[in-house]
């Protein structure tokens, strides 16, 4: 297999994207606004957006609330925005799959390990797409219609991912409905954050084999794997 181009799926496509969703989200470079969103993020993670108020967020950051109201118009302004900032550490994350430099298996792969991880790497986020009750208020405020645009990007985004890992395999309405079938493990994700949901495994080594086995299947080993047991036979024998 040769490496994917990543087509209109980079980086960019996915930044311009956000800012025609949410704004200017990025804001200038600030230090109290950075304080705000810091405080803001650690207090909605501790206990919830609704009993998270703008009093609170402003004297955790140490700034007068009138401050708060100078950078964000409101809490569900302000909890866009804290998850807009993770969203930053997303697009590293997802570097190789967003710059074309991984195979089309390879890229899926990765994807899909990704969304089992994204509670540890994202809090935020992964209360957003886990459908965090607190986390889907917030967006209802905000844009009622965001929530929908946001799954029917990732829909699209993944079917294309699977049509480049099985090219000519599936029609458009069968990658839509796998592309489904996976996104749905967005409401797994933070259960997987408790180890006796992982069977004493890491979370690393759980969604390394759990990605396996969406991508490769059961009967089929993953291409590296195939050759180290291929290699290990010809030792035995």
């Amino acid at each position: 297999m040769s490496e994917a181009t990543p087509g209109k799926w980079t980086r960019a496509f996915f930044e311009k994207l956000q800012k025609d969703l949410l704004g200017d989200v990025a804001g200038p470079e600030n230090k109290r606004r950075t304080r705000i969103l810091e405080a803001a993020t650690e207090l909605f993670m501790r206990q919830g957006y609704r009993k998270t108020s703008v009093d609170e967020i402003a004297r955790r950051a140490n700034v007068a609330k009138g401050t708060v109201y100078l950078h964000f118009e409101n809490k569900s302004a302000l909890l866009m925005h804290a998850i807009a900032a993770e969203k930053q550490v997303l697009f590293e994350q997802l570097a190789p799959v967003l710059d074309g430099s991984l195979v089309e298996e390879d890229r899926l792969h990765f994807y899909v390990r990704f969304l089992l991880t994204v509670g540890r790497d994202l809090p935020l986020t992964a209360r957003l797409m886990s459908g965090d009750n607190e986390v889907l208020f917030a967006l209802e405020e905000w844009d009622p219609a965001l929530l929908e645009k946001g799954q029917m990007i990732g829909e699209q985004w993944l079917s294309a991912l699977i049509e480049e890992a099985a090219p000519y395999e599936f029609d458009e309405a069968n990658r839509r409905e796998r592309a489904n079938v996976l996104l749905t493990l967005r409401w797994f994700v933070t259960m997987l954050l408790e180890p006796r949901f992982r069977g004493g495994r890491s979370l690393d080594e759980l969604a390394d084999t759990f990605a396996d086995v969406l991508v490769y299947g059961l009967v089929n080993r993953p291409p590296g794997q195939k050759d180290r047991l291929s290699d290990d036979d010809e030792e035995d024998a």
